[in-house]
């Protein structure tokens, strides 16, 4: 199959864009232990689904495998609420996104799980800019602990001195009793979302690459109304079971139904650039670009119309962690012209 490079980058540029932005529909909205979240954030990912499967060579054709990818995806991202609870946004996201990304780059350097072997035309470049964007989710992750917002910070010390040191006391017990296994959990349970991320496309690949027979499409765009029913269905198994257990407890309010859709819209359409990236270039550049990329443009973002990145510090790891990132961002596009 011939590779088109250029082609290639500008779906990682689409996906990196659609990836960064995807949470904003949502962002005044209160998403709960995330489960309606996702089932609601799946309706918008069928709809792009449905799109595509209008527009495949073989209409609305269904590959079983393909959606089992879908089904990997969702497993991880229901992962991600019970993570946040556990070590908090900041380091599970730092977790899942390493363990995400390097589970990308193996797959496609080494050729596992019957992805073929890629071969990079620059692989000492490939290395380095995939250690440089490790490196850097630690200084991301700095920046997101140190943006404490001045009104926090000021709520906090109208408290009264003796109920602070109080509450701090009890809270500090409670803290060494119970750190160090919610750490080790979230922290296991962010490493497995990542590896399921990380996992999601793998399938669709074999089945691109003739790995489950030939009878199945050279095309990768073919694969994503599979791969996105699988997520809407799993997401409807997951709500469905989550009402029966939880029942009135649940957390399903209707008002977050259209944000969470457009969210899903959104992140669909990068998810199809993604598609199309993996079959031009490969997951060695796809998994630590599309990681990459994302995070400076939130930050960005956050930064110019959010006004995140309140404090000296947070401001201060978050430029050397871009600083970083770029240039192993270039490394990694060069590797493979």
């Amino acid at each position: 199959m011939t590779r088109d490079v250029g082609m290639g980058y500008a779906c990682c540029l689409i996906a990196s864009v659609a990836y960064a932005v995807n949470l904003l529909p949502v962002k005044k909205y209160e998403t709960g232990d995330g489960i309606f979240f996702t089932f609601a954030m799946s309706l918008g990912i069928l709809m792009v689904g449905l799109a595509m499967g209008l527009n495949q060579h073989d209409p609305f054709g269904f590959e079983p495998l393909a959606a089992l990818g879908g089904v990997i995806f969702t497993m991880g991202n229901l992962l991600c609420p019970l993570v946040i609870q556990l070590i908090g946004l900041g380091l599970g996201l730092t977790i899942w996104d390493l363990s995400n990304m390097l589970m990308g780059w193996f797959t496609g350097r080494f050729g596992l799980f019957g992805v073929d072997q890629e071969i990079s035309e620059r692989p000492l470049f490939n290395y380095i800019g995939l250690a440089l964007a490790c490196v850097s989710l630690v200084f991301m992750y700095l920046a997101a602990h140190f943006d404490t917002k001045p009104k926090e910070v000021e709520s906090q010390n109208l408290e009264g001195a003796e109920d602070l040191e109080r509450t701090t006391s009890v809270a500090d017990l409670k803290d060494e009793r119970q750190s160090p296994m919610r750490m080790v959990m979230g922290t296991s349970l962010a490493m497995l979302a990542g590896v399921l991320f990380g996992a999601t496309f793998d399938l669709p690949q074999d089945l691109l690459q003739g790995q489950f027979g030939e009878n199945h499409s050279s095309y990768a765009l073919d694969y994503v109304f599979s791969h996105f029913l699988g997520i809407f269905v799993s997401a409807a198994a997951s709500l469905l079971v989550y009402i029966i257990v939880r029942r009135r407890r649940s957390y399903a309010p209707l008002n977050l139904v259209l944000p969470a859709m457009c969210s899903g819209v959104i992140w669909a359409l990068g998810t199809v650039a993604w598609f199309q990236a993996n079959a031009e270039v490969g997951f060695s550049v796809t998994y630590p670009f599309n990681n990459s990329v994302p995070s400076i443009l939130a930050l960005l973002i956050g930064f110019c119309c959010f006004g995140e990145l309140a404090t000296s510090k947070s401001r201060c790891f978050a430029l050397i962690g871009v600083m970083i990132r770029l240039p192993g961002v270039a490394l990694i596009a060069l590797s493979r012209l």
